[in-house]
C-alpha cells in the first residue's frame, strides 16, 4: 500500500512538474463589455483576450475582478473564473468568456470548461487580472504569477478602496504593454482593426498594438459583438535595425529574437538581413522572394522560401533548402497545362531529342538542392519551397551527354551566390567559368567580366567538360540590395545588337588588362548551346579561334585598332536586320565599325544604326567585322589579313576554315608527314572540310592563300 501511495505521489509530482507555466504577457486583453443592454444576441457582461502562446490541454488560467489593494493583496468581495482548456490551441487564438462561464471561440465552439463565479461588471468601471492559478499573487514580494490586466475606470487607483477601484500592481511596469487602461471610464470597449484583418507580430508587438487604448472603440450604449473580427498571428519579425546579427534583439520587431518555438518572417523590405553565426533552432522560418538568410550554423525548423513569378513565362528555379518533393511542390501550385498530361515543370536534359522532359500531375520524387528546373504557373503569382535551410556546403552532379555538355543547376541557398566565384570555384569540372541564366526572352551569359549574383531559388546553366560534382561553397554566401543584378562593369566594353522587328539579342565585347586576343577562361563565354537558335549575334576569338560562337569576348586593353573582331550572325534568308550599339569608358576618340567584306563598306556604329537585308540564310562568320579604330575608316581601308583567319576542328570529321574571302589550298598531314587530304577551296567567308575516318591524335592543317599561309595543329578525339 505504501509502494503504491509513493507511486501515485510520484506521478502527480512528475504531473505537476511538466505543467506549463504562465508569465507575465503571455495573453493580451482585447475587448470587454459591462452593459449588455440592448445586445441582439442577449449575451451578458464578457471579455476577450488573446493568446500570445501556445497553451496544452489541461492547463488553467484564472481571472478576477477583484483590485488590487496597495497593501500588496487582493479585494475580496467580487468574483473569479478559472478556464481549464480541453484542447491544445495555438498562440493567436482570440478567447471571449461570458457571464454564463462560457469559453468559446469566435464561431461558439468552446475551449473547456470553467469553475467559479460569473463576474458581473460595473458600469461605474471595474477591472479584470489574469494570473497563474497555480501560483496565485498575495502580496508585493509574490506578483509572479500575474498575467495581465485591464483596468476600465479610466486609470489605475491608488488603492482598491471599492468594488471600481484598483491599484497596479507593481509588477506590471516591469514588462511594457503588460496591461492597459482605458483612460476614460466606458462601459464597452473592443480592440479595433479593419473587419478581417490580420494583425502579425511577436507577443511584444501584439501587446503593444492591443494594449494601446487608442487601438480600441469604446461606448456607453451598444456592446462589441466577441470575439473581434479581428486574426492575430504571433511571429517574430526581423526588421535589421542594427546589423545581420541573428541573436541581436534590437534587430527584430519587438526587440526580442525568436525562441525555439517561434515562428519568424524575414520580409523582403529591410536594409540588413539576417546572418546566423551559431545554431538555431525555430518553429517555422517564412523568407519573402527576394530577401535573404546566410545560414553559418545548423537551422533546425521548417523553411519556406517564396519565389515569385510575376508572369506566367517560363522561369528557372531551384531549391534553395533540402528535402522538398515534387509531389509537395504540384499539390501547392496550379501549373501551367501543356501537350497531353504535362505541366509547367520541365527538367533539362542533355541526351535524347529533346532537350526537356515535363512532369504530370502524378509525378513524385525530390526537388533536390543544387538542381534547376523550369517552371511555368497558370496564373501570375508564388511558388514556395519548403525544407530544411542548408548551412554545408551543397554537392550536386552534372556530366555530359549524348546532345550537349550543359547542365540545368540552382542555387541551393536561401542567400545571394557570386557567379564567377562559383565558376572559378569549380573550373575543373567546367568547359569555361560561364553561367547562363534565362531572362524571359533569351539565355544571358555571365562569365568574370559580368559577375551576377544568383539570387535563391534561382536556376541557371553551365556547361560540363567532363561527368562529377560541382561544390556549391557556403563561403560564397551574401546579402544583396535587389534580386538578381549584375555588377558595375568599369573596363572599356561595347555591345553589339542586332533587331529583326520582333526580336533583339546582343554580344558583348570587354577590353581588361592582362588578357590576350585568345582563350581566357572565365573572360571568354560561348553563348548558350542547350536550345537551337534562329536569330543570335556573336563574336569567335581574335586569335586561335576554336569555333565557338562567343556571347562575351575579352581582349588586350591596348593596341585596339590593330584587333579585327570577326562577327557571325544567325538569321534567316530575307530578314531585315539593325545593328546598333552601346559602348562605355572606351578611350576617347575610338568608334566602333562595322566591316562588310562581302559588299565592301565600313559603317560607324558609334554614329547611328545600320539596316541591311540578308540574301541568304546565315549561320556564320566571314562576312562582318568589327573594328575598333580612332581613325576615319572608309570603303577604301577594306583589305584581308591571313591573321584574321583561323582554323579548326569542327567535329570528329571536319575542319572549318573560318575568316577568308579567297580561294585556297588546304591540306592535311599526320605527324609521321603522311598527307592525308589535298583539296582546294573557295571560301566566301566559312568552308567546310570533310575529314576522313582518321584515328584519335594529333594531325597538321596547311593552308595556302593569296594572303598568306597557315600551319596549325589540330587534335582528334
Amino acid at each position: 500500500m505504501r509502494k503504491t501511495l509513493l507511486f501515485i505521489c510520484f506521478v502527480a509530482f512528475c504531473s505537476f512538474q511538466i505543467q506549463a507555466q504562465w508569465s507575465l504577457g503571455d495573453i493580451a486583453f482585447s475587448g470587454y463589455q459591462a452593459d449588455n443592454a440592448g445586445n441582439p444576441s442577449g449575451e451578458a457582461d464578457q471579455f476577450s483576450f488573446v493568446l500570445l502562446r501556445d497553451v496544452s490541454s489541461g492547463e488553467s488560467i484564472a481571472f478576477t475582478e477583484n483590485g488590487w489593494q496597495a497593501a500588496g493583496d487582493f479585494r475580496a468581495g467580487e468574483n473569479t473564473v478559472t478556464l481549464t482548456f480541453t484542447a491544445a490551441f495555438s498562440r493567436g487564438t482570440e478567447i471571449s468568456i461570458d457571464a454564463t462561464l462560457n469559453a468559446k471561440l469566435a464561431d461558439n465552439t468552446l475551449v473547456g470548461t470553467t469553475t467559479g463565479s460569473a463576474m458581473l461588471f460595473s458600469t461605474s468601471g471595474d477591472q479584470i487580472f489574469a494570473y497563474d492559478p497555480g501560483n496565485i499573487p498575495n502580496s508585493n514580494a509574490n506578483q509572479s504569477g500575474f498575467i495581465a490586466a485591464i483596468q476600465m475606470n479610466g486609470d489605475w487607483d491608488a488603492d482598491a478602496s471599492s468594488t471600481t477601484t484598483s491599484a497596479q500592481p507593481s509588477v506590471f511596469t516591469t514588462l511594457p504593454n503588460s496591461s492597459i487602461a482605458i483612460t476614460t471610464e466606458v462601459d464597452n470597449a473592443i480592440f479595433n482593426c479593419a473587419s478581417g484583418a490580420t494583425i502579425k507580430g511577436s507577443p511584444a508587438v501584439l501587446r503593444a498594438s492591443l494594449h494601446d487604448q487608442t487601438n480600441w472603440s469604446t461606448n456607453n450604449t451598444t456592446p462589441f459583438d466577441q470575439p473581434t473580427s479581428c486574426g492575430y498571428e504571433v511571429v517574430y519579425i526581423w526588421s535589421g535595425g542594427s546589423d545581420s546579427d541573428w541573436a541581436t534583439g534590437s534587430n527584430w520587431e519587438g526587440g526580442v529574437a525568436p525562441g525555439t518555438s517561434d515562428n519568424v518572417e524575414i520580409p523582403n523590405t529591410v536594409t540588413n538581413y539576417p546572418t546566423i553565426s551559431s545554431a538555431v533552432t525555430v518553429n517555422s522560418m517564412q523568407i519573402a522572394s527576394g530577401a535573404s538568410v546566410i545560414a553559418n550554423a545548423a537551422v533546425t525548423g521548417n523553411v519556406t522560401y517564396t519565389r515569385n513569378l510575376p508572369t506566367t513565362n517560363w522561369y528557372l528555379v531551384s531549391a534553395p533548402v533540402s528535402g522538398e518533393t515534387q509531389e509537395d511542390v504540384i499539390a501547392n501550385h496550379t501549373f501551367a497545362t501543356g501537350t497531353g498530361s504535362n505541366i509547367g515543370i520541365g527538367a533539362f536534359t542533355n541526351n535524347g531529342a529533346s532537350p526537356w522532359v515535363y512532369a504530370t500531375a502524378a509525378t513524385t520524387g525530390a526537388l533536390t538542392s543544387g538542381l534547376g528546373v523550369s517552371m511555368k504557373l497558370a496564373a501570375a503569382g508564388d511558388v514556395t519551397i519548403t525544407g530544411t535551410m542548408n548551412s554545408s556546403n551543397v554537392i550536386f552532379p552534372v556530366n555530359t551527354g549524348t546532345r550537349n555538355n550543359f547542365n540545368l543547376v540552382g542555387n541551393p541557398f536561401t542567400s545571394y551566390v557570386n557567379s564567377a566565384t562559383f565558376a572559378s570555384a569549380n573550373t575543373g569540372l567546367l568547359s569555361e567559368e560561364t553561367v547562363w541564366l534565362w531572362n524571359g526572352t533569351a539565355y544571358a551569359t555571365y562569365n568574370a567580366m559580368t559577375p551576377i549574383e544568383i539570387a535563391p531559388a534561382q536556376g541557371f546553366f553551365v556547361d560540363a567538360s567532363g561527368a562529377g560534382n560541382i561544390t556549391f561553397a557556403t563561403s560564397n554566401q551574401s546579402h544583396q540590395g535587389t534580386d538578381t543584378f549584375s555588377r558595375q562593369e568599369p573596363n572599356p566594353s561595347f555591345e553589339l545588337f542586332i533587331d529583326n522587328g520582333t526580336e533583339n539579342t546582343s554580344t558583348k565585347v570587354f577590353y581588361a588588362n592582362n588578357k590576350s586576343a585568345g582563350f581566357d577562361n572565365g573572360y571568354d563565354s560561348k553563348m548558350f548551346g542547350g536550345i537551337a537558335k534562329d536569330f543570335a549575334v556573336f563574336t569567335q576569338l581574335v586569335a586561335n579561334d576554336q569555333g565557338n560562337k562567343l556571347a562575351i569576348q575579352t581582349l588586350p586593353n591596348a593596341d585596339h585598332a590593330t584587333m579585327v573582331i570577326p562577327v557571325g550572325l544567325i538569321a534567316k534568308d530575307g530578314e531585315e536586320i539593325t545593328f546598333s550599339i552601346t559602348s562605355a569608358n572606351l578611350p576617347n576618340g575610338i568608334d566602333i565599325y562595322l566591316e562588310d567584306r562581302v559588299n565592301n563598306t565600313f559603317v560607324n556604329l558609334s554614329e547611328g544604326d545600320h539596316t541591311i537585308t540578308t540574301k541568304s540564310a546565315l549561320n556564320g562568320i566571314g562576312q562582318y567585322y568589327i573594328h575598333a579604330n580612332s581613325a576615319k575608316l572608309s570603303n577604301s581601308d577594306i583589305s584581308q589579313n591571313i591573321d584574321n583567319v583561323s582554323i579548326y576542328k569542327s567535329s570528329k570529321n571536319e575542319i572549318t576554315v573560318a575568316g577568308l574571302q579567297a580561294q585556297a589550298n588546304v591540306k592535311v598531314f599526320s605527324l609521321l608527314g603522311e598527307e592525308l587530304i589535298n583539296t582546294d577551296i573557295n571560301s566566301n567567308g566559312v568552308s567546310k572540310v570533310a575529314l576522313p575516318n582518321l584515328s584519335t591524335g594529333v594531325y597538321v592543317v596547311k593552308l595556302n592563300s593569296v594572303l598568306g599561309n597557315i600551319t596549325k595543329k589540330i587534335i582528334l578525339e
